[in-house]
């Protein structure tokens, strides 16, 4: 087992320096999708000051760069002032969703769990540092956060996270866990024990849980599903309102339920180990 911990205390740095990042990749692309990045749900409006101070970029860049996405219909100007995403957006993910079929195969089981548990659900797959959720069920009218189909999280923080983290094999993890650890350090730190517990835990039994190191208004339970043909590797996830959730629900009835139920997607062949 990757000694997590250890690596959080120093080693080869994976990134590439700042004159090759120069070099090899086209900075106006990635500003500009970065731009797009900024805008974290359908109904935020932004405008140039506030997208210049998160990408620490000045503002001639930024109104350039946006006025680029409005030309090419990814962003609209909003009534009010700044700018919205537009609907077009979502055809950078459709060829995406149309090629993982296997979302579908899912959706009985997640839907049943989701309304046994009166909670959310969703499938997640490895996006660079992230997750990012590629399919989800349930819509609680209480619930604080509903994960949908784009949304993505930390993966050493979150239960989802370490799922999917537990399905690389040994290389790959290392490799992973050492470009999260440059990417941030004091947050690699600061969940080092925690992620190496939740690995662990999935591998012997299936599941992890997390309770509130993500989002402190979220608990939730996590199984690794398996690898796709195409080598996406995939987690089933259910997520609970904290003021709701009981420990001894996720720990004993909810994960073990979402380890069972990745066993017959296995079996069916969408999935290996």
């Amino acid at each position: 087992m990757t000694g997590i911990e250890e690596l959080a205390a120093g080693g080869r740095n994976l990134r590439p320096t700042a004159e090759e990042d120069d070099l090899s990749l086209a900075t106006t692309l990635m500003r500009g999708l970065a731009v797009l990045g900024c805008f974290q749900s359908g109904t935020e409006t932004l405008g140039n000051a506030e997208i210049a101070r998160r990408l620490d970029l000045n503002r001639a860049t930024v109104s350039r760069l946006c006025k680029t996405l409005v030309a090419l219909d990814y962003l609209r100007a909003a009534p009010a002032g700044g700018f919205r995403v537009t609907p077009n957006v979502l055809t950078l993910a459709y060829p995406l969703l149309a090629a993982t079929h296997w979302r579908h195969a899912a959706r009985p089981v997640m839907r049943e769990i989701a309304e046994f548990a009166n909670a959310a659900t969703s499938l997640a797959v490895v996006s660079g540092a992230n997750f990012v959720v590629i399919q989800a069920e349930g819509h609680p009218a209480d619930f604080p956060h509903t994960p949908e189909i784009g949304i993505t999280g930390p993966l050493m923080a979150a239960s989802t996270g370490r799922a999917l983290l537990s399905l690389l094999p040994e290389q790959g993890l290392k490799d992973k866990l050492a470009e999260l650890r440059d990417l941030a350090p004091d947050g690699f730190a600061g969940f080092a024990g925690k992620t190496q517990d939740g690995i662990e835990r999935c591998r012997r039994e299936g599941f992890c849980a997390a309770y509130g190191d993500w989002r402190p208004a979220i608990h939730a339970a996590s199984a690794p599903v398996g690898r796709t043909q195409d080598g996406l590797v995939v987690t089933l996830s259910c997520s609970l309102p904290a003021y709701r959730a009981r420990r001894e629900q996720l720990e004993a009835d909810i994960g073990p339920r979402l380890a069972a139920a990745a066993e017959p997607l296995r079996l069916r062949g969408l999935f290996t180990p």
